[in-house]
């Protein structure tokens, strides 16, 4: 992955502080019965600013694209948040937000299993892959609350599981930028 500056760096990291104040609210959710979303609000706010902040980092048209993807999965969970939906409609947001996210995670995932270094990229490799299967479970997890089933601990854990991945691909990056100074 080819980068114009150190925005990728910081813009990692605005990603995972996103994912862990959405899965701190997810969690938070499942143990007091509350539907407050306040901070799944600014986490997916974070999460979005910081995908907006790589893609405009990266001179790759295909990461640059699943960056972008990935902040219109987070813009798609934002409205599903402040507008005042039918909890259906609600839902079914949700549902597209959280697959947009694991769609443009797989372009960022592939892009990086393509390089020359695959194993330098391992643990970025992990992560993604993490982060792609964490969105992948809260899709599923607010398809089960579509259908009535409770669903909050597996909609935490793919929170957790997105979170963790995340955390490794920005640790994955300082390090490697501390590699290049």
């Amino acid at each position: 992955m080819i980068r114009k500056n150190n925005q990728t760096l910081i813009g990692s990291w605005i990603i995972a502080a996103g994912t862990v104040a959405s899965a701190v609210n997810a969690s938070i959710n499942v143990y007091t019965g509350d539907d407050d979303e306040g901070l799944n609000l600014i986490g997916n706010t974070l999460q979005a600013t910081g995908n907006g902040v790589v893609a405009n980092d990266l001179e790759s048209i295909l990461s640059a694209s699943g960056n972008v993807i990935q902040a219109a999965g987070n813009s798609t969970i934002i409205y599903s948040i402040l507008a005042d939906l039918e909890r259906r409609d609600d839902l079914n947001l949700v549902i597209k937000g959280n697959l947009l996210q694991a769609l443009g995670g797989l372009i960022a995932f592939s892009e990086t299993y393509g390089t020359d270094a695959p194993l330098t990229n391992a643990y970025k490799l992990k992560g993604e892959l993490l982060e792609v299967v964490g969105n992948s479970i809260q899709a599923v997890a607010a398809g089960r609350e579509l259908e009535g089933i409770e669903a909050g601990h597996f909609s935490a854990l793919g929170s957790w599981i997105q979170a963790i991945g995340a955390i490794i691909v920005a640790l994955t990056i300082t390090k490697q930028d501390q590699r290049r100074v």
